[in-house]
């Protein structure tokens, strides 16, 4: 190739890459949110809270009587924290850097 070509294939590429919609990124993030917002959703029903009023009360008592470390009740504290308070620290999240 020479350079005149390698010149030229570079403008293209640049040409190409600055007329490109910045919205598409959006329009993919925005799928995937709403991918993420429905699969939560479902995870926070009422399965999760079955789940982890269990997970409460197995850990504790395992722990209660030295079968398992606090650590793992620490653990099922944080997990429930992340799957039922996860929307309102996103939103948190967003107002405070939008």
């Amino acid at each position: 190739m020479s350079k005149t070509q390698m010149a030229l294939m570079g403008l293209t590429f640049c040409t190409l890459i600055l007329t490109l919609e910045p919205a598409m990124a959006q329009v993919v993030f925005t799928k995937a949110e709403t991918v993420a917002t429905g699969l939560l959703a479902s995870f926070r029903g009422t399965l999760a809270t079955a789940f982890f009023g269990i997970a409460f009360v197995v850990t504790g008592f395992l722990a209660a009587f030295n079968r398992i470390s606090w650590a793992w009740v620490a653990l099922v504290v944080v997990g429930a924290f992340l799957v039922f308070a996860g929307p309102a620290v996103v939103a948190n999240l967003r107002s405070s850097f939008s």
